[in-house]
């Protein structure tokens, strides 16, 4: 398998600047350097957290629906996230690169490679030609498949979540991993450090980083000058050209100010548990971490021509249904037992498949048994809802993406409004009908327009790759049997409806 470059060019404000491609030879001589790796410095990350809330509908224990249907917003979902300057970051990518190769041999030796789907490159070769690569459309297909067409009478596919999955790999068993990756009894120096660095962290806030240098930002102008000003808030960094909250050597300010911190517990301590999400070396690591818990699971699950598939944090197992009780109880004891994770059995989900009237049906078990409100429910994975004929996309996908239309005529209309230019009030439909239709689902290269012209245009190596509809498109196009072509048909209507709805 052909692997991604490792080394990546950014632009991303951060403690010093972005890297330039002219220095690439150096910036990889040195990266590539044990010595150097070994005694590099490197800086804190930015932390930075995520904030989101989703609209559902509320079920009790038994599947009924409650508030007559009405989606509520649940709970607000925190996810706390950490990127590296971008020197570190490619160091990092560098690492995570060398452990990829090794953990994807392993994988095929085990054969493991169409088991672990998430952060990892499988190829869709056609003709001894790559087509593209996977991704959570063909991983769901491939289950909802292997449903259809397992030989048992009654079918049950269990759906697994690993709590805090980042924020809980331990320390030492991570280590351990790692020099098992590559055979070795401890880990060399360089490799250390690195490890060293992404489990015994620090980190800024970057609310607290800008205000700090809010006055200085560091900017690029469009004839690629740097220079320095100040930036209202911290959302306008993009509009401004940000490249830098400040230069690398101004990291003692930062110190003296007392904004970094440690990976801490509240009473001070270092944590002995918990990476970085957001960092480039996280993914593989957490792949590695589940390593031998993925071979046991997936060797026991074979055994009974079963299937096993793990997402990130995301697991399903689909077997008989006499066989369902001893996976659960499998799963809940190995990740404890292996890996000093924890199962978040609230989140477990069992639906059984059976045939009624010559028709695969999907029912979902609520208090460990099936129910008048079963058959309601269908088995979601991935983005996608099957019900044991028909693949449809989550309802809750689709309309976040009507959601997100809407916001945006919105937006598009109030600005409209107070612009003071000679569009008198008139939206721009082509920036909307290429973010939100059909119009903009081609995956095309970028076009710029040439210095010095008013109407000549020259192709850039950038790609447009598309929106939602290109997912939903190529969605219905890899799975055969799904009604997402008419789930998404009066997209081009409802778009047009709410431009010109006044």
């Amino acid at each position: 398998m052909k692997h991604k470059e490792w080394f990546k060019l950014k632009i991303y404000p951060h403690i010093g600047f972005p890297l330039n491609i002219k220095d690439k030879k150096n910036i990889t001589s040195y990266i590539k350097n044990k010595e150097k790796v070994k005694n590099h410095n490197f800086m804190p990350f930015i932390h930075k957290t995520i904030s989101s809330r989703k609209l559902r509908k509320e079920y009790d224990n038994e599947g009924n629906l409650l508030n007559n249907g009405l989606r509520k917003i649940g709970d607000t979902k925190k996810r706390d996230i950490y990127y590296s300057n971008h020197y570190d970051a490619n160091v990092f990518s560098y690492y995570g690169h060398l452990i990829n190769v090794e953990y994807e041999k392993i994988l095929a030796a085990n054969n493991l490679e169409n088991v672990i789907t998430a952060y990892r490159q499988i190829p869709i070769i056609e003709g001894g030609i790559i087509i593209r690569n996977k991704c959570n459309i063909d991983f769901a297909n491939e289950v909802f498949s292997f449903i259809k067409n397992t030989p048992y009478e009654e079918t049950v596919a269990i759906t697994f979540d690993i709590k805090g999955f980042f924020d809980n790999l331990n320390h030492n068993l991570l280590k351990k991993s790692w020099c098992s990756i590559f055979g070795w009894d401890k880990l060399e120096e360089d490799h250390y450090n690195v490890f060293k660095n992404i489990t015994k962290f620090s980190f800024v806030e970057e609310q607290k980083l800008f205000k700090l240098f809010k006055d200085s930002i560091i900017t690029k102008t469009k004839s690629g000058q740097l220079r320095k000003k100040k930036v209202d808030k911290l959302k306008y960094l993009f509009n401004s050209n940000a490249i830098a909250f400040c230069e690398k050597d101004d990291i003692h300010i930062i110190r003296k100010n007392g904004l970094i911190n440690k990976n801490k517990h509240h009473n001070g301590k270092l944590r002995d548990f918990g990476i970085c999400q957001g960092s480039p070396i996280s993914s593989v690591l957490a792949n590695i971490y589940l390593l031998e818990f993925d071979k046991l699971i997936n060797l026991e699950v074979e055994k009974a021509n079963g299937l096993y598939r793990r997402y990130s944090d995301d697991m399903v197992i689909v077997c008989h249904k006499k066989d369902r009780q001893h996976y659960i109880d499998l799963i809940e004891y190995q990740i404890t037992n292996l890996t000093k994770l924890e199962i978040q059995k609230k989140k477990t989900q069992i639906f059984h498949f059976y045939y009624k009237k010559g028709k695969l049906i999907c029912g979902q078990e609520f208090e460990n048994k099936l129910n008048h409100n079963s058959e309601k429910r269908n088995f979601e994975y991935l983005g996608f809802s099957f019900n044991g004929e028909i693949v449809s996309l989550k309802t809750s996908s689709l309309a976040k993406y009507y959601r997100k239309l809407k916001l945006n005529v919105r937006r598009c209309k109030y600005y409209s409004s107070i612009i003071d230019n000679d569009s008198n009030g008139q939206i721009f439909r082509k920036r909307l009908y290429k973010k939100f239709s059909y119009i903009g689902a081609k995956r095309i290269k970028k076009y710029r327009r040439k210095k010095g012209t008013t109407n000549e245009w020259i192709v850039t190596n950038q790609y447009n790759w598309g929106n939602y509809i290109t997912y939903a498109k190529l969605a219905s196009k890899t799975i055969k049997n799904s009604n997402i072509k008419s789930q998404i048909k009066k997209h081009w209507k409802n778009l047009n409806n709410q431009i010109n709805n006044d």
